[in-house]
């Protein structure tokens, strides 16, 4: 495997929508992580839009007070949304929507905002949180059928299931803290998409055809420090889900590290990650030097076109696992940023 850089960008018009309250949050804290120049849309029922930032436009369907997580009550009043949706994908390269699934307002009007932007000619993503399992079978029940919808009416379904936060770190001790958590890394995986696309022309086409009907689609991430820190962030991405995957298409990996982050922890990170997801995936790889992080070194992972391991599994024949041995022809795209980003101002310590 070569690995090479380049620092070429290419405008493509990305844009994305928050649906319900945590796709509002969620846009809140995409902004946070450093992605305020994305044109962004948050749509509610409730007064989650209304508390979004200035510079987030803002939709507020119905009487204001929420769709009482009735779905078919948030679907009753988008037409008042609805030409406005329109006007804010037209043109659009491509459109990524945030919601979490089994509440009224994202499970009702992602499938419908995601159909505008399909039609509109848009490489339409989903990324979007399931509920977890304690909330009841009326919830997952409607976030299995709003999952469903979305993937008939958008190319990739980036998918994060909140019963797995748990195992991420000590934040989800709390329920806000999970979804805190949950939050930021869906905001994490938009910045990983968005920061492939924004890159070479020959890149952007690469990451829109892996992305492009790549169907279910997972987010995990991890961080480490030290030596291995790269080996080791991925490790902790995948021990940080309960699926398992016997097949993915493609992956979308994105490191960030302070400022001593190296080409050789990215592709210890890819090797790691060639390990886990096999070689017949395309890898698309992009790094980013933030100074506040110091030490710590972060891995986001977009897997795209997952197919899940099966609890009986039909055992290839030696000539079909010939045959596939002899027509894989992975890729391996690598680039990162230019320059550091300054995330916090420098620390003063005491002289005495």
């Amino acid at each position: 495997m070569k690995l090479t850089e380049t620092h070429t960008t290419t405008n493509v018009d990305v844009r994305v929508i928050g649906v319900g309250g945590a796709g509002c949050s969620s846009l809140i804290r995409l902004q946070e992580c450093g992605s305020s120049s994305l044109s962004m849309l948050g749509i509610d029922t409730g007064s989650a839009a209304q508390n979004l930032p200035n510079d987030i436009e803002s939709i507020t369907i119905g009487n204001g007070f929420g769709s009482g997580g009735n779905s078919e009550t948030a679907v009753e009043h988008f037409s008042e949304a609805e030409l406005a949706v329109e006007d804010f994908v037209e043109e659009a390269d491509v459109v990524i929507i945030l919601a979490g699934l089994g509440r009224g307002t994202g499970s009702g009007l992602s499938p419908r905002i995601a159909d505008i932007a399909r039609r509109s000619g848009a490489l339409t993503i989903a990324a979007v949180n399931m509920p977890f399992e304690f909330e009841g079978r009326f919830r997952n029940q409607s976030a299995v059928q709003a999952h469903s919808a979305l993937k008939n009416a958008t190319d990739a379904v980036i998918t994060m299931n909140n019963d797995d936060l748990s195992k991420l770190n000590s934040a989800s001790s709390s329920l806000n803290g999970a979804f805190q958590l949950a939050d930021l890394n869906i905001a994490n995986a938009v910045r990983a998409i968005t920061t492939e696309l924004e890159s070479s022309p020959e890149r952007r086409a690469a990451v829109l055809q892996s992305l492009g009907d790549a169907g279910d689609s997972v987010v995990l991430a991890g961080s480490s420090d030290g030596l291995h820190a790269g080996r080791t962030a991925v490790s902790e991405a995948f021990d940080s889900t309960s699926s398992e995957f016997s097949r993915v298409a493609s992956v979308v990996i994105h490191v960030e590290g302070g400022i001593g982050l190296s080409l050789g922890q990215v592709a210890e990170a890819v090797t790691e990650l060639r390990v886990k997801v096999g070689r017949r995936a395309d890898v698309h790889v992009s790094s980013q030097r933030l100074i506040g992080m110091g030490q710590e070194l972060k891995v986001t992972l977009v897997l795209a076109g997952i197919e899940l391991v099966r609890q009986v599994e039909e055992q290839p024949s030696r000539l079909t696992r010939v045959k596939e041995r002899q027509s894989v022809v992975p890729t391996v795209s690598v680039f990162e940023t230019e320059a550091p980003k300054r995330t916090r101002g420098p620390v003063l310590l005491p002289t005495g």
